[in-house]
C-alpha cells in the first residue's frame, strides 16, 4: 500500500525506492484504485525517495495521468531527484507532466 495524505481536495502519494518492473504494476493498480474507489481527481506524486525509474515506472505514471485526464483531474509530480529527472528529460516526458520542485509548489498550482 502506498503512503498518502489528503491536502484539501488533493491526495499526495509518496513513492519510494526503485519504481521498476517488480513494483510498477502494483503502484499503477493502487493509484487506479484510489482514483476509482476513493474518487480522487487530483493527485500529487511526491517522488523524493524514488531512486530509480524504469520504463515500467513511467508507464504507471502515464496510465495514471490518462485515467485522471479522462475524469478532468490532474496529476502533478514533485521532488524528483536529479538522476530520475534526467531520465524524464532523455525520453522527453517532461512536457507531458506537470513537474514541481517541491510538494508545496505542486499543491498551490
Amino acid at each position: 500500500m502506498l503512503n498518502s495524505k489528503k491536502v484539501g481536495d488533493k491526495l499526495v502519494v509518496f513513492l519510494e525506492g526503485r519504481l521498476d518492473v517488480s513494483v510498477a504494476n502494483e503502484v499503477e493498480e493502487e493509484l487506479a484504485r484510489m482514483i476509482d474507489n476513493e474518487n480522487q481527481r487530483h493527485i500529487v506524486l511526491n517522488m523524493d525517495k524514488v531512486e530509480y525509474m524504469s520504463s515500467s515506472g513511467f508507464r504507471a505514471c502515464i496510465a495514471t495521468l490518462r485515467k485522471l485526464n479522462s475524469r478532468e483531474g490532474t496529476l502533478k509530480l514533485c521532488n524528483i531527484r536529479p538522476s530520475v529527472k534526467r531520465i524524464f528529460d532523455v525520453i522527453e516526458l517532461t512536457s507531458l507532466f506537470e513537474i514541481y520542485d517541491s510538494e508545496s509548489e505542486a499543491l498551490k498550482a
